[in-house]
């Protein structure tokens, strides 16, 4: 069940899919708040589901893969939170999809299932004894009672692990949701307004016990507590608010809050966010910077993604509400800017799936590709939860597409294959959720690297020979003893041999990812200008690699 992605967490507890055709502006608030934060952080947007029947507030983020999460709030949290107060609860859930605490949490929740479920099923046993059903077979009672014993024993086991893991990783993720919101109050007043109305994130329904450590806040009453207290929480958030009020505050009133409005982000360097959507001005930034932004979006980027959502032309924007309309725009991206090449490539999708969407696929393409270049990368992303509503058949068929669209004869610049490997491996991994593979050091990857960043350095710079300096700057930050000679890609193969090194650069442990990441960055500024489309690249590059970069933003001259 948990290797059906998020999803399928949300659902075991309730929860209602939450798309883009709802009329309820609560629900609409909620979505846009998580696409702007999934466009901010360079990953794909989760699905969205609501706990309707809970009218605590609570959130959790499950799933394995960044491709296959889901976010869920409950009822509670979407009438009784501030605009701003739900961005920091999801900001909060997004930190656990950056660093790893998602996945670690849902897998968490298989074994603490099965503890369970042994204890469970000895019990319903001793039920059936003690009706009276059975007066012999004291064998089978003591053996019954056995495994009861034995079952509690890991479950009290078990609780103690969900504990000792959930504690810790909540403060990190509180810190980072005042990163991604640069406002601290909005969820120290989310959490304040919980305290307030005493059990307040606890849930009504009895299931879920085994996915306790998933929640924003306690979810159930336990022996051990899954979460800091939130007095402790509040004091890291704002280690001037007046603690003893929390144990004063009044039970906070049953009613629903009034809305809030469609507040404005303001932008904390003063950049001009609503300029950047139309891809305007060099980006300037350090390498040293690139670096440290990886999974770490601040409110300049949450503003930005805000612009960019809201600058979708309409007809695209009512495209992603369905998924067989999604698929078509998805398609449609991707296909070749050349006639000759475009007719080819619809003749295959007509081929695979039929006339009518061939036919659709080509009215999308005028206005896919007049986007700009900054709003192709996030549309793959925000189109990826609407195709997770069709069939698993059909999305491996247009994960196949996706493969075969992006590199046609090898007739494709480096950023539109960059766009369609990226969009393949997103549909792979929503399709099947990757599995842990054995970790290569970067000093088995010296013709991978040769050949990424061989590719970046001819992509951002005009002649051989500042590509081959951006080249060697770059790379003799990874390998700084023994590296291949500079060779630009060529031939109709290249793309395979890209896609093949992007596949095992992707295994490289975390330090060494750091390295590839700073490296990249070099080659991108070795001329101190980075136009939008090299910083894009570096971006796509970077989620293949499953490091993602925020929006690198045009800071003017």
């Amino acid at each position: 069940q948990l290797s059906g992605g998020g999803g399928a967490v949300a659902r075991s507890l309730g929860g209602e899919r939450v798309t883009r055709a709802t009329a309820d502006p609560l629900r609409r608030r909620l979505l846009n708040v998580v696409e702007e934060m999934a466009i901010a952080s360079g990953t794909p947007v989760p699905e969205v589901y609501v706990l309707e029947q809970e009218p605590g507030i609570n959130a959790f983020a499950a799933g394995l893969s960044t491709s296959g999460a889901a976010i869920a709030v409950t009822r509670g949290a979407l009438e009784r939170l501030t605009r701003s107060e739900l961005q920091g609860v999801i900001g909060h859930e997004f930190s656990h999809i950056l660093n790893g605490d998602m996945r670690l949490n849902t897998r968490l929740a298989g074994p603490l299932f099965g503890l369970l479920i042994i204890a469970t099923a000895a019990r319903h046993v001793l039920r059936h004894f003690r009706g009276g059903g059975n007066r012999k077979g004291g064998g089978l009672l003591i053996a019954v009672f056995a495994v009861m014993a034995l079952g509690y024993i890991g479950v009290l086991l078990g609780r103690l692990l969900q504990s000792a893991i959930s504690r810790q990783r909540e403060f990190l993720a509180d810190a980072s949701s005042a990163q991604f919101t640069r406002q601290p109050a909005a969820l120290r007043d989310a959490l304040v307004r919980i305290a307030r109305s005493g059990r307040a994130s606890k849930l009504d329904s009895a299931d879920g016990e085994d996915l306790a450590h998933l929640f924003f806040l306690p979810a159930y009453s336990r022996m051990f507590a899954t979460h800091p207290p939130i007095a402790e929480r509040v004091k890291a958030l704002d280690p001037r608010y007046p603690l003893p009020e929390l144990q004063k505050l009044e039970k906070l009133d049953a009613g629903t809050m009034e809305l809030a409005g469609e507040d404005a982000l303001t932008s904390e360097s003063g950049i001009e966010v609503a300029s950047l959507a139309a891809g305007g001005g060099p980006v300037r930034m350090a390498p040293g910077q690139v670096v440290e932004s990886v999974g770490q979006p601040g409110l300049d980027e949450v503003a930005y993604a805000r612009v960019l959502r809201e600058s979708l032309p309409e007809d695209l924007e009512a495209a992603l509400s369905r998924g067989t309309t999604a698929a078509c725009l998805w398609l449609a991206l991707l296909t070749s800017r050349e006639q000759d090449m475009r007719t080819r490539q619809l003749a295959e999708i007509a081929e695979a799936l039929g006339d009518a969407v061939a036919s659709q696929v080509r009215r999308f393409v005028p206005a896919a590709h007049a986007l700009p270049v900054v709003q192709r990368l996030p549309l793959v992303q925000r189109a990826l939860p609407v195709l997770s509503v069709l069939p698993a058949d059909r999305r491996r068929i247009i994960a196949m597409l996706t493969h075969s669209l992006s590199a046609t004869d090898g007739q494709v610049d480096v950023f539109e294959f960059m766009l369609g490997h990226l969009a393949a491996q997103y549909l792979a991994e929503q399709l099947v959720p990757p599995t842990q593979q054995r970790l290569v050091a970067l000093d088995d990857l010296h013709d991978e690297l040769g050949l990424l960043f061989a590719t970046l350095a001819a992509a951002g710079h005009d002649g051989a020979t500042e590509a081959r300096r951006a080249y060697e700057r770059g790379l003799a930050h990874v390998l700084p003893r023994t590296r291949p000679e500079f060779a630009v890609r060529s031939g109709s193969n290249w793309h395979r041999a890209l896609n093949e090194a992007l596949q095992r650069l992707d295994r490289l442990a975390p330090a060494g990812k750091e390295l590839l990441v700073d490296g990249l960055a070099r080659t991108v500024t070795h001329d101190d200008i980075v136009q939008v489309a090299e910083a894009e690249l570096l971006r796509a590059i970077c989620a293949a690699l499953h490091c993602p970069l925020p929006p690198l933003l045009s800071r003017g001259a």
